[in-house]
């Protein structure tokens, strides 16, 4: 079957550090501070689903002061007399909601792994129905115009943060992922697992890494979808330190390479299938590009179709109404390209920014970003100026978490992870992937061959049945394996 495509072996010693171990004297991360497992009291609630509530501490410094609570889910196993155990699944964000994503695609996971564990989920402290955090005005913020030439967008882009913070009071200091590490670990108590078995989608996958090393002696098995880099989102690389992460982790040359992959299928498909093919689609998309920079057409700026290209190359199903799209934009004659003046700025909810804002240190300074733009946008035509942008909404964050877990990542685990990866991923790169393998040193990756942001949004039944196969006998694939998509971009 598709397990033989892949190939498996058993179960591997932990592969040596990738990186120095932390000094003998080091402290130890901050745990659980002693805090007691809350009591879970499981109600029926949406369908064959189980919900409870568990309070947690707002601080782990003070275990026993101010309280959070938590919203929690369970899909039962469907045979408890083989039940191997709970499996927490995070679905990434930060900012997603774990109650509403489970029961979204509870009942997709492979039978056998709905039948040996209770798939389980929260919504993360801050977020949904786990004591949110309350940003009066932030929903009607305007958009805070261009980086560029506005000297008003920092400002506008630090109004989130302000709102927060009016609105939040002391939590917003306490959202950090180690904060929801450590709640997982009490909820791993609750739940009576003598280790966590954990599935971590995009940001999950941070979380994942940080469980990990928080409590390396708890965990049983982790498989990471759609991996971030665990390093340059906390702290960037020697010489990275002072760039926004997502140029630290090159999500531009990821969304290149998933452009020109775009070209390909296209080109391959053939006018019947993608209209934007025909000719040349690397010079049709140059000349459509240069169109814009000398301003709209037709309500289509530079901005408006980059934020288009983002949310495509996402899924690589939107691919036939992506080139649709472009096909309508080709202008009859070329024209020289212009410097941009509407870059993409992406803007994010304020669970998202909660987390990431306190979760790795960002510059400050606004010229260092008008610096690294000139420099990015030089680099990567097209994908380069979003990235160093993407997180101008933390300049300013008026919170700091300082319980937050910054490495080291490879501590010593039982197990080794198992790390699913597309090859063209837009948002956590194959390459992001292979680098947290080596960073936490005991790391198996599995590349899925398609393009879009996890397996989520590029099923493979093979890649699903390693997965079982991996928590269930803890078997990793061999090196470099690969499993094939299930459907094509153009079918």
């Amino acid at each position: 079957m598709a397990l033989a495509a892949v190939g498996c072996s058993a179960p591997a010693d932990p592969a040596p550090s990738a990186e120095p171990s932390p000094a003998a004297d080091t402290p130890a991360p901050l745990g659980t501070g002693g805090a007691a497992a809350p009591q879970l009291n499981w109600t029926r609630c949406r369908g064959g689903y189980e919900c409870a509530t568990a309070p947690v501490p707002l601080s782990y410094r003070e275990p026993g002061g101010a309280k959070l609570d938590l919203s929690v889910i369970r899909l039962p196993a469907t045979d408890p007399a083989h039940r191997l155990g709970s499996l927490m699944i995070n679905f990434g964000g930060p900012g997603a909601d774990g109650i509403g994503e489970l029961t979204r695609f509870g009942g997709r996971y492979p039978a056998e792994l709905r039948a040996r564990f209770d798939l389980v989920s929260f919504d993360p402290r801050g977020i949904g129905g786990s004591s949110p955090i309350h940003c009066p005005g932030a929903d009607r913020l305007p958009a805070p115009g261009s980086p560029l030439h506005d000297n008003g967008f920092w400002a506008a882009s630090a109004a989130t943060g302000k709102a927060c913070a009016a609105g939040s009071g002391a939590e917003l200091a306490h959202l950090s992922t180690a904060n929801v590490a450590r709640d997982m670990e009490l909820l791993r108590q609750s739940l009576g697992e003598p280790r966590l078995n954990f599935y971590g989608y995009s940001y999950g996958t941070y979380l994942g890494g940080t469980y990990a090393n928080l409590f390396p002696d708890k965990l049983r098995a982790m498989t990471l979808d759609g991996t971030l880099d665990l390093v340059a989102n906390s702290t960037g690389q020697p010489g990275t330190q002072n760039a926004p992460v997502d140029v630290r982790a090159d999500v531009a040359t990821a969304q290149q390479h998933e452009l020109e992959a775009f070209f390909a299928a296209c080109s391959a498909a053939g006018p019947g299938k993608c209209a934007f093919a025909g000719g040349d689609p690397k010079e049709k998309f140059a000349a459509l590009y240069a169109r814009l920079t000398h301003g709209g057409v037709g309500g289509v700026t530079v901005a408006s179709l980059m934020q288009t290209m983002d949310r495509s190359l996402y899924q690589w199903s939107r691919w036939p109404r992506l080139a649709r799209t472009l096909a309508a934009l080709v202008p009859s004659a070329p024209v020289s390209p212009a410097p941009v003046a509407d870059p993409w700025v992406p803007t994010h909810s304020p669970g998202f920014l909660a987390v990431q804002c306190l979760d790795s240190d960002l510059p400050q300074d606004p010229a260092q970003y008008r610096e690294l733009a000139a420099r990015e946008e030089q680099r990567q035509r097209y994908f380069g100026l979003a990235p160093v942008f993407a997180m101008a909404q933390c300049v300013g964050w008026p919170a700091r978490d300082e319980d937050r877990y910054l490495g080291p990542w490879n501590r010593p685990r039982q197990h080794p992870a198992l790390i699913l990866s597309n090859r063209h991923d837009p948002a956590t790169p194959l390459a992001n992937a292979q680098a947290t393998a080596k960073e936490l040193g005991d790391g198996r990756v599995l590349t899925v061959e398609g393009a879009g942001h996890t397996t989520l949004d590029v099923p493979s039944k093979c890649a699903s049945a390693a997965m079982v196969r991996y928590f269930v006998d803890l078997a990793v694939p061999q090196e470099e394996a690969t499993c094939p998509p299930d459907v094509g971009p153009f079918p």
